[in-house]
């Protein structure tokens, strides 16, 4: 069977992708971790091991703490080997190699030391400090970014393209500037109202994280149609134990409900849930990581007042904050471009081996993978057999060759894509900042960052024009006159979500001989 790090096509044999299996074993990754660091500090430490044990199966802790809440259950960072021992690969042979994580200033002695705090990311080839922590956002997408410099060092020699760290990354994801955060003050209690929209490895993750932040609640509803997949989802998912079955928006929910939330879920699409709303719009915000075009749509036509979208695509991904009946982007606007419908599905006939027929069932009814497709797209050499039994009962879009979260790695005849679990984390926490913002009362993202963690965090936001081509379903008057009566006229009604300036606030005091590398101007 195929090592269930990593995904190929057909043409590759399973032997074909020992080089980046070997590559994965054969690295030691040990994280040291400082004293004095408070729970909720430490619950990023946890995540970071968490991360790291699904792609690393020699990775080792050189001190223990006690952890925060967190969505597996642990109480101290020594229990977590325990608890995650479904998702501990299986290593054959004794490592070779050897790459410290060193985390808070007390450690000498690492390649690599992360740092920060709630809301600012350090990573450095020097000790770093961990500030006390209330949030740890911060700290979060440091573990992250040091899972992606632990990959840089185990599958760089094998071709992956990256860019690996210099000296010192100091970023923040208040502003998203190159620099320290700026000085905030954030309530003890902090209130949401979310909704959910996929369950997946992005839709867990931002989830997972909320769930590491004591007074972090409110109500959400989790909307996902699919269920858990145990052989391959939890090397995508960090918050999974890897024993989770059943639907995932039902195993969310449990996670919510015990941090507190008052949650409910939703087996179904995004579409059947609006249609069974007694009114129509969203207060409070939206969460989307739906990754389908016609997922998509159905967020768009859920005419909430504000949507996070989360995009991912191999080592790339992006956030991105959407209104309705404004001049910026709607989560659909990228779309209208596409090639029309029939294009499409004859595109995902001649890439699946499906007949024509048969995707558009599956297409435009929603329906799920039958034995016989999958024996199809096998016999026309279009899945690799050990593949097959696993997309039973499954979307056509798990049938496509995609990478999502994925770090493509050369091999003899092609790619393995290889589990990028950090990429997904990294798109739950920046999610997680902003439901904190709006929580707090702080302006969100303006409006869109994208990141790529194949190199390093770039500093800038951007802004996305919406379609004008008026094809877009956000140039309809009908929706736009139900926008405006649901929340307003958007050109006299200020955005609640951008009601100040993060340029107002004080900014942060750069310690001793720290050198600040926001931009200026």
């Amino acid at each position: 069977m195929s090592d269930p790090r990593l995904s190929f096509g057909p043409e590759l044999a399973g032997s074909a992708s020992g080089s980046a299996v070997d590559a994965l074993d054969s690295l030691e990754v040990v994280v040291k971790v400082g004293t004095g660091i408070d729970p909720t500090a430490t619950t990023a430490v946890a995540a970071l091991v968490s991360m790291l044990i699904r792609l690393f199966p020699h990775t080792s802790l050189s001190n223990d703490a006690a952890v925060g809440p967190n969505p597996w259950g642990v109480r101290r960072l020594s229990e977590l080997q325990a608890a995650l021992r479904s998702v501990i690969p299986r290593a054959p042979c004794p490592p070779e190699a050897r790459f410290v994580i060193g985390v808070g200033a007390q450690v000498s002695g690492a390649d690599i030391w992360i740092g920060g705090g709630d809301w600012t990311v350090r990573l450095a080839r020097r000790p770093q400090v961990v500030e006390a922590c209330r949030i740890a956002v911060g700290l979060h997408a440091a573990s992250a970014q040091a899972v992606a410099e632990a990959m840089k060092v185990a599958l760089g020699p094998l071709g992956l393209i990256h860019v690996p760290l210099g000296d010192e990354l100091v970023w923040n994801l208040l502003d998203y500037r190159l620099g320290p955060a700026p000085v905030v003050d954030l309530a003890r209690e902090l209130s949401s109202q979310v909704v959910f929209f996929g369950a997946g490895s992005v839709g867990s993750s931002t989830v997972g994280v909320a769930t590491c932040i004591p007074g972090l609640t409110g109500t959400a509803v989790v909307v996902d149609p699919d269920s858990f997949d145990p052989k391959q989802n939890p090397y995508r998912y960090p918050a999974s134990l890897g024993t989770e079955t059943g639907p995932k928006a039902m195993w969310l929910l449990g996670l919510l409900k015990k941090a507190g939330w008052s949650a409910t879920g939703f087996v179904g699409r995004v579409g059947q849930w609006v249609a069974a709303q007694p009114t129509p719009g969203i207060e409070g915000v939206v969460v989307s990581s739906v990754d389908t075009v016609a997922g998509r749509l159905e967020v768009t036509d859920a005419l909430a007042r504000t949507n996070l979208t989360l995009g991912v695509g191999g080592l790339a991904l992006h956030l991105q904050r959407e209104h309705h009946d404004d001049e910026l982007a709607c989560p659909f606007c990228q779309f209208v471009s596409l090639d029309p419908p029939m294009s499409q599905i004859q595109a995902r006939a001649a890439a699946t081996g499906l007949p024509v027929e048969r995707v558009a069932q599956l297409e435009l009814r929603n329906e799920m993978l039958t034995a016989e497709d999958v024996a199809v797209a096998v016999s026309t050499g279009k899945v690799h057999p050990e593949q097959g039994a696993e997309l039973v009962g499954r979307r056509i879009d798990d049938l496509l060759r995609r990478a999502y979260a994925e770090a493509p790695v050369p091999v003899a005849g092609g790619y393995a894509q290889v589990s990028a679990p950090y990429v997904s984390q990294m798109a739950g926490v920046l999610a997680t900042g902003e439901l904190v913002k709006a929580a707090a009362g702080l302006p969100l993202v303006d409006r869109r960052v994208d990141l790529d963690l194949s190199g390093m965090p770039l500093g800038v936001v951007s802004r996305r024009p919406r379609d004008v081509t008026g094809r877009c379903v956000c140039s309809s008057g009908l929706r736009r006159r139900w926008a405006a009566k649901l929340y307003g006229e958007p050109w006299t009604t200020p955005d609640p979500l951008t009601k100040s300036s993060l340029l107002d606030f004080e900014p942060a005091t750069p310690t001793p001989g720290e050198r600040s590398t926001a931009p200026t101007g």
